[in-house]
This record gives C-alpha cells, sequence and structure tokens, in this order.
C-alpha cells in the first residue's frame, strides 16, 4: 500500500510516499530514503521504488520525499543547499515519528544523499543507516563533478548551470562548511556503506573515508560498477545487499519472499 502525504518544510510543502504491506505495521518500523543531487525519490531506473517494494513485503514502512525544489515537491531548484535538505529531513521524520508510535528509525541516503544521511542519523538519533556511493566531502567531490570553470564561477558567487539545473550561489557558499565525517565519528549506530568499485563521480575514497571514520561500519564493494548502479546486475547486488541489512531481526520465510 502506497499513501502520499504533503509535509510543510521551509514554507514549501514537500511530497512525501509512505509504503507498507500491512495495517499493523505502519510506521512501526520505518525507513526513511534519502535522494541525491538533482535526484527524486525514485532515483535512476527506479532504485527507491523498488527497495522500497521489497522493504514493505518484510514489514518496514519505507519514506519516499523529494526535497524543497526537487521532483513533485513545491520550490525552486536554485535555492537547493545541502543544509537545507538536511532541514527538509528533519521535518519529514519529526512528521511520520509524531504520525505513529515508530520503534525503530533506520536512514538510507544516496550520493550527496549520504552526506545528508549521515548528518540526519545523528541529530536525529536514528538506529542504522545505509550509504550508497556517499560523498564524504562536499567541496572536493564538487569539484571532482563539475568540469574545472564551472565550480570556480560557482565559488566566486555565480549560479551554474547542471544538465538543465540551475545550481545557486548559496549552495555553493556553503560548500566548505559542510562535514558529515564530524557527525559520523559519534554515530554509534550500524552502519552499511555500500560502493561501485567503478564510480568516477563519487569516488571510492568516499566511502573508505566514512568506514575509517563510523565506529560501527562495513563497506560492500561492487566490482566494476558506476555510480548509479547502471546494470542489471549492479542493481541486484546493490539492493540484496541493502535487503540483507534489513533481514537481521526478520523471520526466514520474509527473507525468502524479499528475494521473489
Amino acid at each position: 500500500m502506497q499513501e502520499s502525504t504533503w509535509i510543510e518544510s521551509r514554507g514549501y510543502k514537500i511530497l512525501s510516499i509512505l509504503e507498507y504491506d500491512k495495517d499493523e505495521n505502519k510506521g512501526k518500523n520505518l525507513v526513511v530514503l534519502i535522494h541525491g543531487f538533482v535526484g527524486t525519490k525514485i532515483e535512476p531506473h527506479r532504485m527507491y521504488k523498488k527497495l522500497s517494494e521489497r522493504l514493505s513485503k518484510i514489514g518496514y514502512s519505507v519514506v519516499r520525499f523529494d526535497f524543497v525544489g526537487s521532483g513533485d515537491s513545491e520550490g525552486d531548484f536554485k535555492n537547493m543547499t545541502i543544509s537545507g535538505e538536511i532541514e527538509d529531513g528533519i521535518n519529514v521524520i519529526e512528521y511520520y515519528k509524531k504520525e505513529f508510535n515508530t520503534e525503530k528509525l533506520y536512514i538510507l541516503g544516496f550520493s550527496m544523499g549520504g552526506c545528508v544521511a549521515s548528518i540526519l542519523a545523528s541529530k536525529v538519533n536514528s538506529d542504522g543507516l545505509v550509504l550508497w556511493s556517499p560523498v564524504s566531502n562536499p567541496f572536493w567531490n564538487f569539484y571532482n563533478l563539475l568540469s574545472h570553470d564551472e565550480f570556480l564561477k560557482g565559488i566566486k558567487g555565480n549560479d551554474i548551470d547542471y544538465l538543465g539545473d540551475v545550481v545557486g550561489k548559496d549552495f555553493f557558499n556553503e560548500l566548505l562548511y559542510i562535514n558529515p565525517l564530524e557527525y559520523a565519528k559519534n554515530y554509534k549506530n550500524p552502519v552499511l556503506i555500500i560502493q561501485g568499485s567503478g564510480d568516477c563521480d563519487v569516488l571510492p575514497i568516499n566511502s573508505y573515508c566514512y568506514n575509517m571514520v563510523f565506529p560501527n561500519s562495513s563497506v560492500h564493494i561492487i566490482e566494476n560498477a558506476d555510480h548509479c548502479y547502471s546494470s542489471a546486475a549492479f542493481e541486484k547486488e546493490l539492493l540484496n545487499c541493502s535487503v540483507d541489512y534489513f533481514l537481521k531481526n526478520k523471520d526466514k520465510q520474509k527473507c525468502i519472499e524479499a528475494y521473489n
């Protein structure tokens, strides 16, 4: 079952979708998915939708939402900042925690969403965290992702065009001061980090940095996988590994169902 909800954040309305299998499981064990830079609540080749369906089969309630200025939510992407996305994430999580008697809260983030998720996990005290190809240092990661000239334009106070999306100067103004590793070192709950060895957008060094800093983490490397896990085999390994993390407290029958 799916339910869509509009949630207020920073003066805008965010579209959020909650997916669950049975009413008795609704909101009890919550997984919040955090999308990446210029991403949406679906993500490439519907990775978030597919994960949501599988997790709901094993009793989780899964939240997918679009940040302000992204996807179906209100706002202008030009005003996007990492700190703003952290605020959106807190507002979404608080909404669902008030709505339901949530017993366990988990967060999963992809790419820049991994940076946001790492900070969120500490701020809301989540019970666990999963990171896909996470950004550990926004400043040098966006130098790597953008062209040299475009990055320099941004840090000099200009808006830039990234594949049709306007990235505003406010995004660049705070890049140097966003440090998810500072939050990671104090986060004691279990963390799973998944990384493609062939990722040229968010280099594997990011995942190794996180693994060195988180007190309780492990890294799973998907050989030759690119940033978006752009093959059926890469996606299968990504989703299977992620589901395994959430299966620890579930019975074997539901484990079998999740793979069918």
